[in-house]
Order: C-alpha cells, then structure tokens, then sequence
C-alpha cells in the first residue's frame, strides 16, 4: 500500500480560505508519493552498462508510479563519487535517488578529503543488480588468455585501459602487482563506450571492466574475452574460464543499487522500495539484464544498508593488505 506523504503548508489567512479547505477534506493535506516524477542520478555516462540499466528501470518503474516518471540524470565523474556527493546533499523528500558505485566504499580510505561517508551520508533503498567484470581485447590481439596479460606486466609495464582510479579494477590491479610482481599501468577513461573505441581504435591493448558494454562487439567477433573476472563464467560465453581457472586470484563485481540522502522518511523508503522491487521483476529489467549479462542481487533495505557498513569496513582491510592506505 502507497504511504501518505503530508504536505506542509503555510498559515491560511482569511477564516473563509480554512473553511474552504476543511471542507475539501484530507486529499488537500496529503497526497500518495510520488506525486511528481523521481530523478535517478546515474554516476556514469550515457551508453555503457549502468546506462543502460538505468534506462530500461526508468520505464519498468513507471508503471508502478501511479502516472509519475523516472528522469535519469547523468552526472559521471571521480568514478561515482560525484553522483553520490550530489544525492547525499539533496532533500530527503524522495523525489532524488542516485545509483551507487562502489567508489563510495573506497574513497573515504583512499581520499579522505573527498568528504563521503557510506555510514552517515545515505539512505540505502534497495539492492538491484551487479556489474560482472571481464578482461577484453581486440580479435587480433597477440593476448591469447588472462595470463598472457600478466606475463606481459612481468617482462615490461605493460598498459591496460579501466575507468576511474578510484573504482574497482584499478585498486585490484595494485594488489595483484603485489601479490604476483608486475607492473601494470592504468589509463583512465570515463566510460565503457569510450573504452570501446580506445580498443577498436588501437590506442590501448586491454581492458579491464563490466562486460555489459561489450557485449554486441564480442558476439560480433571484433573484441574478444580473455577471462571472466567474477567467480563464475559468463553464461553468454561458457567457454571463456574464469581468471582463477587461469591459475590468478582475480575476483571482481560491483552490487549496485539505490541510494537516497540521509534522513529519509521509513514510509518514502518503504514505497520507493516496493516501486523498484516490482520494476525488478517486470520483463524488460530481465530482458535487459541478460543482455548485459548481470545478475539480479536484490537486497532490501535494511540488507542493503548491513551490506554497506560490512562492505566498507572490509575494503578498508583489503586496501591496508595491499599497502595502498
């Protein structure tokens, strides 16, 4: 059931105007949320995975707003943390959500000043899906598999292209170096579209990061998958092992969901989770998550906000046992 969202209002002047009102009765005084259309800020630039996600909930969940939209703003930069920064200063009504990424989690270790806290600065709403990650190259790439990479780090520094330094791959990579030698050097780039084109164009040998971008130049035969970087093989591509099948500890995914500002309402929460849970389960989510070949990682949002506190608690373990904090 729809939970009631009380306007305030400013003193009514004229004893006529407050009859007038209290005659029309409660609607005057509340209203079913949402009585406009909810912004979801998107933390990456338009046509990569995230995107595309976001795009496709925009309209599964608008069938379940009572006549209201879903306006996806894109707002990329510092690989999320400028979408977050924008959601946690927002009013807490609701009507502005943000996707998450998991730089939130990593950015307080790794840049303090960057002044997010995934303790107190959100509101979690619900867990959704999770980016799975892949090594990618071009179809005549002299890599033949994932260790072909890391034999080619041993011999020389060697490039690979992957978003933001402060997002997942590239903190993974500096723990890899220490755990197997090498020496791998990131070149950033703001989106999976761009990396596309730095891979066709040959400007870079290798990248490292979610598969969905990739996905109709892999079955194109134009790009081609070394590993897959999450602890299973993509179902797409059962024949492409896993980087730990290839003899290396290399796991990496990105659960994502939705965040708000902090001090939101239960009763918004409550209903702005029941919207998405039902546009989770409608045919053009799933459609979309089998192309993308993501999984659905649903969590409440109590489940979501636990997931949170341990998620950032143990990447602050794992950035201290790669001696990058």
């Amino acid at each position: 059931m729809n939970s009631m969202l009380v306007r305030r209002r400013g003193f009514l002047q004229a004893a006529g105007t407050v009859g007038a009102s209290l005659s029309l009765g409660a609607p005057l005084l509340a209203q079913d949320f949402p009585a406009r259309p909810v912004t979801l800020i998107c933390p990456f630039a338009a046509g990569g995975s995230v995107d595309q996600y976001m795009r496709a909930l925009a309209v599964a969940s608008a069938k379940h707003m009572g006549g209201q939209n879903v306006i996806i703003d894109n707002k990329p930069g510092a690989g999320g943390l400028y979408s977050a920064s924008l959601v946690s200063k927002a009013r807490p009504d609701g009507y502005t959500l943000a996707m998450t990424s998991g730089s939130i989690f990593r950015a307080p270790w790794l840049e303090p000043k960057a002044g997010i806290s995934p303790l107190t600065d959100f509101t979690y709403v619900i867990g959704m899906t999770s980016l799975e990650f892949c090594a990618v190259v071009r179809a005549d790439s002299s890599y033949r598999n994932f260790a072909d990479f890391m034999k080619a780090g041993k011999a020389k520094p060697t490039q690979f292209a992957a978003g933001d330094p402060t997002t997942a791959v590239p903190v993974l990579m500096k723990g890899i170096e220490e755990k197997y030698g090498g020496e791998f050097q990131h070149i950033p780039y703001k989106s999976g579209a761009d990396m596309v084109n730095a891979l066709l164009g040959g400007h870079v040998g290798i990248v490292l990061d979610s598969v969905g971008s990739y996905v109709s130049q892999i079955n194109a035969g134009k790009l081609r998958l070394l590993a897959a970087l999450g602890t299973s093989r993509f179902k797409a591509w059962p024949d492409v092992p896993t980087a730990v099948e290839q003899g290396y500890d290399v796991v990496v995914s990105s659960p994502m969901g939705l965040i708000g500002p902090p001090a939101m309402k239960p009763a918004t929460v409550q209903s702005l989770h029941d919207i998405f849970r039902k546009a989770m389960r409608e045919p053009e989510i799933e459609r979309m998550l089998d192309l993308l070949n993501q999984p659905e990682w649903y969590r409440n949002s109590k489940d979501f906000e636990s997931y949170a506190q341990k998620t950032y608690q143990e990447t602050g373990e794992m950035l201290r046992r790669a001696k990058l904090i």
